[in-house]
């Protein structure tokens, strides 16, 4: 309960909801609703690629923000990749019902990544996921537990909970111990059996490099660290070359006769 309480309070930002639809950039899109295991209404978003429609993105997102406000970065994506996008909002976040929690987090991607599948045939061989900071740790754990994708695309990553909170709140954690085994990442990733990328700027304050060359360490083959020079946590996606790294790893290792495994 104390823990639950910590979460909310020190790792979860969900932020008012603005007006922005992906029209609004000229992307069309289909809002459904799927049920998380606790019964609670989880808001999704479908944005239908125009180039790699065979490709599907399961976007997850990060310990603020939500849907409305992430619609620049989704028309980025799609742009930079051509493939087709699939967004979600964890429970209290955006319009979804439910309280966020490290455990619901994971409920919550287990159930849109069931609703993906059913609403969208988008099956495991033509998904990818892409995990930003914390939605990392979410999409890493979905991975280990249910199934690699085809590949899989983490930004600004954290190796554990722990860390970070032996890092940022070393009193409140008791240097992190406190936190147990909650996010860890590091522990997880050498169950990803898919192409794995890893892109973070070097000069990022809120997770710091090391945090993603540790988890990168831990990782098993075939892999790829795309470190940005002078980009921090927030700015890393406005940078030439981290569009330039993903989409060369899209080319090498998800070129389309690799497809259907």
């Amino acid at each position: 309960m104390l823990m639950e309480m910590l979460e909310r309070r020190l790792l979860f930002q969900p932020r008012p909801v603005c007006e922005a639809l992906p029209t609004d950039l000229g992307m069309e899109f289909e809002e459904t609703w799927c049920k998380s295991e606790r019964g609670h209404k989880l808001q999704c978003w479908f944005i239908p690629g125009d180039r790699r429609t065979d490709l599907t993105w399961m976007w997850f997102g990060g310990a603020g923000g939500n849907l409305s406000l992430r619609v620049g970065e989704f028309a980025a994506v799609r742009r930079h990749t051509g493939a087709n996008i699939f967004g979600f909002d964890y429970g209290g976040f955006g319009n979804s019902r439910g309280k966020a929690t490290v455990r619901n987090t994971a409920a919550d991607a287990r159930a849109a990544l069931a609703h993906l599948q059913r609403t969208y045939g988008a099956d495991r061989d033509h998904t990818l996921f892409m995990g930003v900071s914390m939605g990392a740790a979410v999409a890493i754990r979905l991975a280990a537990e249910s199934g690699s994708p085809l590949g899989i695309a983490l930004v600004a990553p954290f190796a554990s909970l722990r860390d970070m909170g032996k890092l940022f709140y070393p009193a409140l954690t008791w240097s992190g111990r406190l936190v147990g085994n909650r996010y860890d990442s590091v522990s997880l990733i050498d169950r990803v059996d898919c192409p794995l990328l890893i892109l973070h700027g070097i000069d990022d304050e809120l997770v710091p490099i090391w945090q993603g060359r540790k988890l990168f360490d831990a990782a098993r083959e075939p892999k790829r660290l795309i470190t940005v020079d002078t980009a921090g946590h927030m700015d890393v996606g406005d940078y030439p070359e981290f569009w330039c790294g993903l989409c060369d790893w899209m080319d090498q290792e998800i070129p389309p006769a690799k497809t259907l495994r």
